[in-house]
């Protein structure tokens, strides 16, 4: 798998990727630590539990690592029926696996160049490129390409060439061609597999997310979208949209969104960005590496939760401890730490809730990044309390 080594580099370009883990050291514990033996990772690996590079947990951290946390009882059923080890995790293990798992998901799964050249076809990109002796000529060949030229390249090529190509589309009174799920991985295997063995083969960068950071802002992107923002823009906010895929799949949905685009920032005065040498790539790895994060923790909810879940009658009602662990201890720790610590703690965690008939706690993402603010923070300065509704009277 050279996508995690892809991806160390990419964390490498960001000062403030020191807080993740390690996606390659991440590579190394999947196998150490035995989930290969249940998971897979697009095909390579067991085939007990769901496959980790093509299943439908594709968000942030948080996401990640709440189906982790909810399918905990349920992997310990399954490992002790094949008298497997649970895993522990100590340093910063927990932080490394999530790197890799998350990562995973950053570069492309092959493309199928047989559904491709069915799409070039009734996406209607013939009737304007030629591949071979087929085709248009009224846009450029398609078949100049270089066989290693990236997806992420071509996508970009693409996206310069909208200016000329929606409104010759239009003309013709054809749709402007979108792309769902692989297709346009798929499209592109085909264009790949008919272009030049003998062309040199281009690099394919992992982006660098300073520079991508840099660019989102000097190409207007700033002006209709935020990345986690508090204040309402034109676009959606790029941290919170579902945008799930590799960069060349996003990299479709950005297409797919190009007429909408294209109308709103000739209405603002601005002219669509145009991309070259390796700007898309540094866009996305800004984007995914933000992404990571996930949106901040409400403590307020954490702390309802709390409540709710009935933590406070093994952990105290502040988290001073009691029949289990003070909670204290977590105070100023990473996000990743505080889930080391939780899962490592599960197994005692499930027999005392078991004796005392509590339910096993399940969160979704955004319970778990309250949970975890509330842990890392919420105990030092607790949240105040929400005011309840005013009465008005009746007239």
């Amino acid at each position: 798998m050279r996508g995690p080594v892809l991806a160390a580099l990419l964390l490498a370009a960001l000062p403030a990727a020191a807080d993740l883990g390690d996606p390659v050291k991440g590579q190394a514990l999947f196998v150490s630590k035995g989930c290969v033996h249940c998971h897979a990772v697009r095909g390579a690996g067991g085939r007990i539990g769901p496959d980790l590079g093509r299943t439908a947990t594709k968000g942030s951290f948080y996401e990640i690592a709440s189906a982790m946390w909810n399918h905990s009882l349920a992997m310990d059923e399954k490992m002790q029926e094949f008298r497997l080890m649970r895993p522990v995790f100590k340093g910063n293990e927990l932080a490394d696996l999530l790197a890799f798992l998350y990562f995973l998901n950053y570069f492309d799964e092959p493309g199928d160049p047989k559904a491709g050249k069915v799409l070039f076809l009734e996406k209607h990109c013939i009737q304007c490129h030629s591949v071979g002796k087929l085709g248009g000529n009224a846009g450029p060949r398609l078949d100049t390409l270089s066989r290693g030229t990236s997806p992420l390249r071509i996508a970009q090529d693409l996206w310069n060439h909208g200016p000329v190509m929606i409104p010759a589309v239009k003309r013709m009174g054809l749709d402007v061609p979108k792309f769902q799920g692989n297709e346009i991985l798929d499209l592109f295997a085909y264009l790949r597999s008919q272009g030049h063995r003998e062309a040199t083969r281009d690099f394919r960068s992992s982006g660098d997310a300073v520079r991508g950071h840099g660019l989102f802002t000097s190409k207007g992107c700033v002006r209709c979208h935020t990345v986690f923002g508090r204040d309402a823009v034109i676009g959606p906010d790029l941290g919170r949209a579902d945008l799930r895929g590799s960069v060349t799949q996003l990299a479709g949905r950005m297409w797919n969104h190009w007429p909408a685009m294209s109308e709103a920032m000739g209405a603002l005065g601005m002219s669509p960005p145009i991309f070259k040498g390796e700007d898309l790539a540094d866009v996305f790895a800004y984007l995914f590496v933000s992404r990571y994060e996930g949106a901040p923790g409400d403590l307020r909810r954490g702390l309802r939760l709390y409540q709710d879940r009935k933590c406070a009658s093994c952990h105290g009602e502040a988290g001073g401890g009691g029949a289990a662990t003070a909670l204290g201890k977590a105070t100023g720790e990473s996000k990743e730490q505080i889930l080391q610590r939780m899962w490592n703690a599960a197994p005692r965690m499930w027999a005392r809730m078991g004796a005392a008939h509590i339910a096993w706690p399940r969160f979704d993402a955004d319970d778990l990044s309250g949970v975890v603010a509330l842990l890392a923070d919420g105990w030092k300065s607790p949240p105040a309390p929400q005011e309840a509704p005013r009465k008005t009277a009746p007239r």
